[in-house]
């Protein structure tokens, strides 16, 4: 294994020297994330405007229009590169493209909320997704019932085989061996918001070892704050926010992880 460790704290943005597609793996299989979506959705082969990792995307793509939304210019220009499944890549942040774009189904996925601190984040929101008429959203969020401080999460796993068209334009074929901790530090409350809002302070570390060329190694650490949020809050928040949709919760994305999903189907649509 490469000695060679890369210390970010805190880190900022996507680094053009980390593939985050390999990333990601650590933690989910992109096959089966995509595959648990299209059994949410409703109609499943109606255009999705999309949001969360690149590989689901390029999944889901295979069986209906998707655009796919990130706010970082490396990622969007590698999903170009490696993901011709799917029909278009829009580089911006997802409540501003869909203040401006009427598709009927939203999946913001992967725990993108975990990136809302602040209510002003859930009003962009509220108002991008009634913006136009929608039929479906579907959002995962952190479950703040599920973890504590002091809590570590570890993630151990091999990337998955190249067994479809999707995977025939994806550049990492070769068979990684990959791990994560994910240590909770502290938990601070952002005061009087609606939904309430509880940051998690947490150092993240992976560690991925390419057993073809050690020279591809992975291994770094960088602090983060993210957004987790209890069930009822959410549920509270949405029902008040979209009074037309029913709001139903489920179990989140990713096995195993702390998440839970929020889906609002319009009653219109429903009947």
């Amino acid at each position: 294994m490469n000695d060679n460790h890369q210390t970010i704290k805190p880190i900022g943005k996507y680094s053009e020297d980390i593939d985050w597609d390999i990333i990601y793996r650590t933690f989910h299989n992109p096959k089966d994330i995509a595959e648990r979506i299209a059994f949410e959705l409703a109609d499943h082969q109606a255009p999705v405007i999309f949001c969360g990792f690149p590989e689901t995307a390029a999944y889901l793509a295979t069986a209906t229009e998707l655009q796919f939304v990130d706010k970082s210019a490396v990622v969007t220009q590698r999903t170009e590169e490696r993901y011709s499944d799917i029909h278009s890549v829009t580089q911006g942040d997802i409540s501003a493209i869909l203040k401006d774009t009427p598709t009927r189904n939203v999946v913001i996925s992967c725990r993108l909320s975990a990136f809302w601190q602040t209510e002003q984040d859930f009003e962009a929101l509220a108002n991008a997704i009634l913006a136009h008429p929608r039929d479906q959203i579907i959002i995962d969020f952190f479950d703040r019932e599920a973890v504590f401080e002091g809590m570590h999460i570890y993630y151990h796993a091999e990337a998955p085989e190249a067994d479809s068209e999707v995977a025939e334009n994806n550049a990492q074929k070769e068979k990684i061996q990959q791990s994560g901790d994910w240590d909770f530090k502290q938990f601070d409350d952002i005061q009087s918001t609606n939904p309430a809002i509880q940051i998690a302070n947490i150092d993240v570390s992976y560690f991925i070892e390419n057993a073809n060329n050690s020279k591809n190694d992975i291994n770094f650490t960088y602090e983060t704050r993210r957004a987790f949020f209890t069930k009822m809050a959410i549920l509270n928040w949405c029902t008040k926010t979209f009074p037309n949709y029913e709001t139903t919760l489920a179990t989140g994305l990713l096995e195993g992880d702390p998440s839970f999903l929020v889906s609002l189907n319009h009653f219109k649509k429903l009947s």
